[in-house]
């Protein structure tokens, strides 16, 4: 499949991503004269954050490739994740700045969605993702149905969609969640960087929900700039 995007490809436009952090000595990130790419840290287990960034802006596989890109790295924890939104309300750029959080939760904090509101009502744009587990994730806050982030309704959330049978359209992916929080579709399986034994070239393959967050994501930053 062929992918068209504007020159301008995210250009001074920033992607925000909450998750597990990044190496940046991929290929895929090479390009840093016309943009920056930042991580405040890298975690233990680095795989998910090297594959969300790779996504919404890598040089190879990523949609923005001219975004700049910024991953702050959390241990997922209610705490972390307040204070990764706390500092992007600090540093971020209204009207300029996308966030990708593929993220998933069973609980809801008011805490959380006051913080994620505040974002958004000062002109943040956020996109979560729904989830793998073929369920409604769009319960009552509190039901067993509702699921952080895609239950926070003010959020863009966001599933994953397959090419269908006889490689015909799009069809949602058997295991993405449902519900009517859900707002758009992004497609899958992907590649991204497979950075395992060292390796700088090499790419591998995954799907979910947390891989098409961050290809809506930087659809909306191209579109943006």
């Amino acid at each position: 499949t062929n992918f068209y995007y504007p020159k301008s490809a995210g250009k001074n436009i920033d992607i925000y991503l909450i998750d597990q952090g990044l190496i940046v000595n991929h290929e895929d990130y090479n390009n840093t004269d016309e943009r920056t790419i930042t991580c405040d840290a890298i975690a233990y287990d680095d795989d998910h954050g090297i594959l969300v960034a790779s996504l919404a802006g890598g040089n190879i596989y990523g949609v923005s490739k001219k975004a700049n890109l910024h991953m702050i790295a959390v241990d997922f924890s209610v705490v972390g994740i307040l204070r990764a939104l706390d500092y992007i309300l600090e540093h971020g750029e209204p009207h300029k700045t996308v966030i990708s959080i593929s993220i998933r939760g069973y609980s809801y904090y008011e805490s959380e969605e006051k913080k994620l509101n505040d974002l958004i009502n000062k002109g943040f744009i956020i996109f979560v993702a729904a989830g793998n587990e073929h369920s409604n994730c769009c319960g009552d806050k509190n039901s067993r149905d509702f699921y952080s982030f895609a239950g926070y309704r003010k959020a863009i959330t966001v599933g994953a969609a397959e090419i269908g049978i006889y490689n015909y359209g799009f069809t949602k992916a058997s295991y993405s969640n449902y519900g009517d929080c859900i707002d758009i579709f992004g497609p899958v399986p992907v590649k991204y960087p497979d950075l395992s034994n060292g390796s700088t070239l090499e790419n591998k393959e995954n799907g979910g929900t947390s891989s098409a967050t961050p290809i809506v994501a930087g659809v909306a930053a191209s579109i943006m700039s």
